[in-house]
């Protein structure tokens, strides 16, 4: 069954361009061994808990979300090798880069050897549209499972809806041009605001990519010892890695407003997949000297944390060990949801997506998942673009950023120093 393509898709859709393409990846890093032959059997056998993944945009003049007559798993799985002396980093911007095919659903697997004896990555692109939390989750939220165990094979009769309009050559022409898309559509997205519509990029926009891991237990440490909570130190650290890059790109150093999306409780959104909503919410990073001088790591730190205080206070925002007991593997679902909070509109300049993933091993058939990280390409006025993803203990910060992030590691490094040493 077809579904209407909502105000908020339409404004993210708007978002990719071929010239700017938009969208994220979510990397798995896996220890074991796994073939493509067994990710597209376990695709296929887990696709039906997210729909969407085989669906594309069609129908016109009212766009909605219709089955690809023409789908397979198999088309949307690769594999790729890094070069000798390639960077996953340099690999991962050039992907980012790539746009995803708009005649077909809009994610791509890749599985990426030679990178260690051993280890692989299974990198997921996928345009945030897809997921909206409630009846569309990720699909690697399915993939995962608590204990290892061959892959099975796929069960069939998946039939598709034949839904394909005679106009679809003119959604894919509404995706190139999103104004004319919206203006072009009928009374469902007539009312879309003017901000969520862009106006068509002319030349392409570089992607660069880096990362950094952190022991949780070290936080969990200067957490007690500084008084604050674990969400403020990796925003202060996430902080830190923004400065520096300012410092190294000579970009002025002013505190950004920066989009930090938080999980709220509402009752009305409870039977979601996710049991909370993803809302926007803005802040002012201190990373220049404030007239308060903070100009040192904790008053840094103290500053973030009175700033996220209020929305604490409230009682509305959602305990991050909440999230973490999630079922299946939710950090896929939670980034994607929480990119999609850039339709909000507000101006800004940085995002910072803290999303908590569970404490214990995950497999993907015999694979052991080691390490989880996600990456945005930035979009609109964005310059820098932080996920945080927590797994098994350890912490990943990465950043796609507008200009090279050279010393990322090294910033996030020393502000965490910094603050050890404080005390």
């Amino acid at each position: 069954m077809s579904e209407p393509v909502t105000v908020t898709e339409a404004a993210l859709l708007a978002r990719d361009q071929q010239s700017q393409p938009w969208q994220q990846a979510v990397v798995a890093m896996l220890s074991g061994p796994l073939t493509r032959a067994e990710l597209i059997d376990r695709m296929a056998d887990r696709i039906e808990y997210a729909p969407r993944f085989r669906r594309l945009v069609g129908g016109w003049p009212m766009p909605a979300w219709v089955d690809d007559t023409t789908f397979s798993v198999a088309g949307h799985v690769r594999t790729d090798s890094l070069a000798a002396g390639q960077r996953m980093e340099d690999w991962l911007a050039a992907r980012l880069t790539e746009p995803l095919d708009r005649t077909h659903p809009l994610w791509q697997a890749t599985l990426v050897g030679g990178i260690a004896p051993g280890t692989q990555a299974l990198v997921m692109r996928v345009h945030p549209a897809l997921v909206d939390g409630y009846d569309n989750v990720h699909l690697l939220q399915e993939l995962f499972d608590t204990e290892p165990a061959p892959v099975s094979a796929p069960a069939t009769g998946w039939v598709p809806e034949d839904a394909r309009p005679p106009g679809l050559a003119d959604i894919v022409t509404g995706l190139a041009d999103p104004l004319g898309m919206v203006t072009g559509a009928a009374t469902g997205l007539l009312g879309m605001v003017e901000n969520a519509v862009r106006t068509l990029a002319a030349s392409p926009r570089p992607q660069y990519v880096a990362g950094v891991e952190v022991d949780l237990d070290v936080l969990a440490d200067l957490r007690g010892r500084h008084g604050c909570t674990t969400h403020d130190l990796l925003l202060a650290l996430a902080s830190a890695g923004v400065r520096g890059w300012l410092e190294d790109n000579r970009r002025q150093l002013a505190d950004p407003v920066a989009l930090v999306p938080l999980a709220v409780q509402e009752p009305a959104v409870l039977e979601s997949a996710i049991g909370c909503r993803i809302a926007p919410s803005w802040l002012g990073l201190p990373v220049g000297a404030s007239p308060a001088g903070a100009s040192s790591a904790g008053e840094r730190l103290r500053t973030l944390a009175t700033l996220t205080r209020a929305r604490i206070d409230t009682g509305v925002s959602v305990p991050a060990r909440d999230l973490i007991e999630l079922a299946g593997f939710a950090p896929p679902t939670l980034h994607a949801v929480a990119a999609g909070t850039v339709a909000a509109g507000r101006p800004h300049t940085i995002t910072i997506s803290n999303v908590p993933g569970p404490t214990g091993n995950r497999y993907l058939g015999r694979a052991r998942l080691r390490q989880v990280y996600a990456l945005t390409a930035t979009t609109d006025d964005e310059q820098v673009n932080v996920s945080i993803t927590s797994y098994r203990g350890r912490v990943t910060l990465g950043a796609t950023a507008v200009a090279p992030l050279p010393h990322w590691a090294r910033d996030v490094g020393a502000e965490l120093a910094a603050l050890r040493e404080e005390l």
